[in-house]
């Protein structure tokens, strides 16, 4: 009876200590399932107002490259920067004009790739919380099919009364790239004086006709499928269009075009900073910037790549500069000044 005894009590310890290893293993397991479980559920939440089309393949090859799972999601660049003031959620902010996001520079956080070494000198020297991304001059695209012999060859002829209803613009104060048309057609038409430009802005809302878009992607949609005449739009939105099949023509202004680069921007709420930082260093690198010039009709921001066939050669067109600080500062004025004309006219 005593060796009976003595043998539960000692395999009841036996046991006893068996199931406390299993409990710790089951834990263990437990833990792990959860943290793989929930670094499953985390992405790097990217805003961006690029189109779909050239989002997707440079999307793609990040994720198979870093093996971070990304979230884009499509916003114009006035929407996206809301959110990013507004939902800690968001990581990126891939796009948008350096002189329309600049504003919020406060919201990002500072980040030096280390690609940018390899920029042109000109982009290499803006704000530590703005990486330039890729080259991106505003152009007219003119619906080939519906413009006859209706000359279109810069701002001057957007004033055509045949054009009048026909022309796609965004509001500039939702859409980075028609931002980006008002600083230059008040600087090609002002004389590279800003405040002369405004006669013109005026005329030109005449003949808008009482239309004004929402959105970017709404002005080369519009003319590429026929519901305008022409649009002023973004370099490589109409290139996309161009290659596409859709029947267009671009028209880099007479009057002068302003070659702006736009930016991407690490918020201050990511909690993903490290993995945010990947993308852009990714995004920047020669093989991306290069494969963006071949195929996707951008202009890259370092000096190691060339030009894409798919665009006119830098040096063959006519191009004005602005001062950034001016564009800087004065956006809101210029915004409210061009609603203010376009209310005008419009209740003429």
């Amino acid at each position: 009876m005593k060796n009976l005894s003595a043998f539960v009590k000692n395999h009841k310890a036996v046991f006893i200590i068996a199931l406390s290893a299993l409990t710790v293993a089951v834990a263990v397991v437990l833990f792990l399932c959860h943290r793989q479980e929930k670094e499953k559920d985390r992405k790097l939440v990217v805003l961006s107002p690029h189109p779909t089309a050239f989002m997707i393949s440079l999307i793609k090859e990040f994720e198979n490259e870093t093996g971070i799972r990304t979230d884009v999601i499509s916003l114009g660049t006035s929407d996206a920067i809301k959110r990013i003031l507004n939902d800690s959620s968001a990581d990126v902010l891939w796009g948008g004009s350096i002189l329309t996001v600049s504003s919020y520079a406060d919201s990002f956080y500072p980040y030096i790739t280390k690609n940018r070494e390899a920029f042109e000198e000109r982009f290499d020297r803006v704000d530590d919380r703005i990486t330039c991304f890729t080259l991106v001059p505003s152009v007219i695209m003119i619906n080939t099919d519906l413009i006859g012999d209706i000359e279109v060859n810069g701002y001057e002829d957007l004033l055509n009364p045949a054009l009048k209803g026909r022309i796609a613009f965004a509001d500039p104060g939702k859409s980075s790239s028609s931002f980006e048309h008002l600083v230059n057609m008040l600087y090609a038409m002002g004389n590279k004086d800003p405040e002369n430009g405004f006669g013109y802005v005026r005329d030109f809302c005449k003949n808008l006709d009482g239309t004004l878009l929402s959105s970017s992607s709404e002005v080369y949609e519009g003319v590429a499928n026929g519901k305008f005449m022409v649009g002023l739009t973004f370099e490589e939105a109409a290139v996309t269009m161009l290659k596409s099949g859709k029947h267009i023509k671009i028209v880099y202004m007479e009057e002068g075009v302003v070659f702006t680069p736009d930016g991407i921007y690490i918020s201050k709420g990511s909690e993903r900073k490290a993995d945010a930082e990947a993308f852009v260093d990714f995004m920047t690198s020669r093989n991306a910037q290069s494969f963006i010039a071949a195929n996707l009709g951008r202009r890259s921001v370092r000096s190691d790549v060339e030009e894409s066939d798919l665009v006119t050669p830098y040096d063959e067109i006519n191009t004005i500069e602005v001062s950034e600080d001016k564009v800087i500062s004065s956006k809101d004025d210029w915004i409210a000044r061009f609603e203010s004309i376009f209310g005008e006219v419009d209740h003429e």
